[in-house]
């Protein structure tokens, strides 16, 4: 089965902070030769707790699905990209995730294979991804400030980063939550966010959107609010 893989990396120093923000152009023959590798991105963070206007030069991330478990705890260990990122970041964690659902189109496909007999487990994984159309840029950033402090305030709220490959353009969304219910509370019915989905929507503001949630198979590494105690919430 399909097995997602989203590295996270942190780089202190100015020198290995100017080397990360270098691989976005030069490592990506790398990450395209792996074998197995099905779909990556590699793409930088926004500041606070990643769901930002500003960019944090700090942070950088690296989705991939690969075929299975087994490839992707392999490549990950052993493959000499993966180990150079590692040794340049002060700190580093990976998730392991499998595709529960998907719908719309990243690149102008679906990226992940979905297994009709996956049921949804929690802690629940979403991530949403969209580009945005140029005119309703500032529309949907003025609005960002908001909804991201109603997530980090939610108690119901495990784990949030907001990345992107383009900055502004692209935007991705990546959280866990206790439950589907919690979540679905905060993405359709909330005051910031609930209303800003129903204009995007209505208004057309996305050239291309996504929305998909993961189970949670395994957490590698250190990263704050991120353990594998999180596999066993009720």
């Amino acid at each position: 089965m399909q097995t997602i893989t989203l590295s996270l990396f942190e780089f202190d120093s100015v020198r290995a902070r100017l080397w990360a923000f270098s691989q976005m152009g030069f490592a990506r023959k790398a990450f395209a030769s792996l074998e197995g590798l099905q779909f990556y991105k590699m793409m930088g963070a926004g500041a606070g707790a990643g769901f930002s206007t500003r960019p944090n030069f700090g942070v950088y991330t690296v989705l991939c699905a690969w075929p299975n478990e087994d490839v992707a705890r392999n490549q990950l260990a052993s493959a000499a990209v993966f180990n150079r990122y590692r040794i340049q970041a002060s700190n580093s964690a990976t998730l392991y995730l499998r595709p529960s659902s998907c719908r719309g189109e990243w690149d102008g496909g679906p990226p992940f294979d979905i297994d009709e007999g996956t049921e949804q487990s929690t802690p629940v994984v979403a991530l949403t991804r969209a580009t945005l159309r140029k005119r309703h840029l500032r529309r949907f950033w003025s609005r960002v400030p908001a909804i991201s402090d109603r997530a980090e305030g939610d108690e119901q709220r495990l784990f949030m980063i907001g990345m992107g490959e383009v900055p502004w353009l692209h935007q991705v969304t990546f959280s866990l939550w206790q439950s589907t219910e919690a979540m679905e509370e905060f993405a359709l019915n909330s005051k910031t966010h609930g209303e800003a989905v129903r204009r995007a929507y209505t208004e057309g503001w996305f050239s291309e959107y996504m929305f998909a949630r993961f189970n949670l198979l395994g957490v590698e590494g250190t990263w704050p609010n991120l353990s594998a105690d999180l596999i066993h919430v009720d």
